[in-house]
């Protein structure tokens, strides 16, 4: 029975992993420009995109059609990695707490595997967010180099720059996953008894809005996690206020003033920095495109999935049912 278990996570680990790299090859170009809408404001050296349209534009005009595509074979490695530990982590904790897991425990379950594939590959998305946001500077420089960089600028602890709003974010997939399932175990089932309607769609289009449904609610989290993940984030622009803060720490060193200091560097402190600097609206720049990208995400991710999945477990089957034959001959 164990056996069975950690063969069927590992179906839907290598499954969900060529699903999520076709998906992310796909809409590289979305996410660059995704991407760049969120940080355009702190940089001032950029005209501002009115929309996701006119990035398009801008950067094809500009920089060319080879820039959409800065960085996707470390995004695409990353992506099966991460998709191959989350979709492995997941599936394996929900089939070991039995059958019928509750709502609260398919969230813990995806907030787990969640937080367990993004630590393994936190200095990767680093990567290719330095590569996206420029991409003249750093797409000549190997994976190696650009890590040795960062660690040279930020440290050790630059690698994994954005973790902190990445253990928020895990509510992301889980609200997906759960919104997809729910969705799914209604739906599907009476859809499949009438012969006309292509049930594969309709896990695509259940898929999609289930993933624009999280990422409308965690958006702002990741438009935080993106200023964290940029060189030297917050730290120009706050100079003269980091120096008042230093005055303060060296007349009183109480508990409360370090934690402050703490939080001002995680997701919670960037979110309050970019509403204090401004305004409310910088927490959803881009966010059309990120829906977007959403939408077809996950819906491309779970379609290719099955895909593959059903194939995996053909291949499974064909190798064990020759088996027989062989030892019979």
């Amino acid at each position: 029975m164990a056996s069975s278990q950690v063969l069927e996570a590992l179906g839907h680990a290598i499954s969900g992993s060529f699903g999520t790299a076709t998906s992310t090859a796909v809409l590289a170009p979305l996410d660059l420009v995704t991407t760049r809408l969120k940080i355009q404001r702190q940089l001032d050296d950029q005209s501002q995109y009115s929309g996701v349209v006119d990035a398009f534009r801008s950067i094809l005009r500009e920089e060319g059609a080879g820039t959409f595509y800065s960085g996707l074979g470390t995004d695409v490695s990353k992506s099966i990695i991460d998709s191959f530990l989350f979709f492995g982590f997941y599936n394996f904790l929900r089939q070991r707490s039995g059958k019928g897991p509750g709502v609260l425990q398919e969230v813990a379950f995806g907030m787990m595997a969640g937080a367990a594939s993004k630590a393994c590959t936190a200095p990767l998305s680093n990567v290719v967010a330095r590569r996206q946001m420029t991409p003249s500077d750093d797409e000549m420089r190997s994976v190696t180099e650009t890590l040795r960089d960062m660690r040279r600028d930020g440290g050790i602890k630059a690698l994994w720059a954005g973790y902190s709003a990445t253990l928020v974010l895990t509510l992301n997939p889980s609200i997906t996953m759960l919104l997809n399932r729910r969705l799914a175990e209604r739906v599907i089932p009476m859809l499949e008894e009438e012969m006309d309607v292509p049930v594969a769609w309709v896990a695509f289009l259940l898929a999609a809005l289930s993933k624009s449904a999280a990422t409308a609610l965690t958006y702002p989290f990741q438009t935080a996690k993106t200023m964290l993940q940029m060189p030297n984030a917050g730290l120009d622009e706050d100079e003269d206020e980091d120096e008042e803060r230093k005055k303060r720490r060296s007349k009183r060193r109480s508990v409360w003033a370090r934690i402050v200091a703490a939080l001002d560097r995680t997701i919670f402190g960037m979110i309050l920095r970019l509403m204090k600097t401004e305004g409310l609206g910088a927490l959803y720049d881009g966010m059309e495109g990120e829906l977007l990208k959403g939408f077809f995400s996950h819906g491309l991710t779970m379609l290719t999935k099955g895909f593959f999945h059903r194939l995996v477990i053909r291949m499974w089957i064909m190798s064990h049912a020759r088996r027989p034959l062989k030892s019979s001959s």
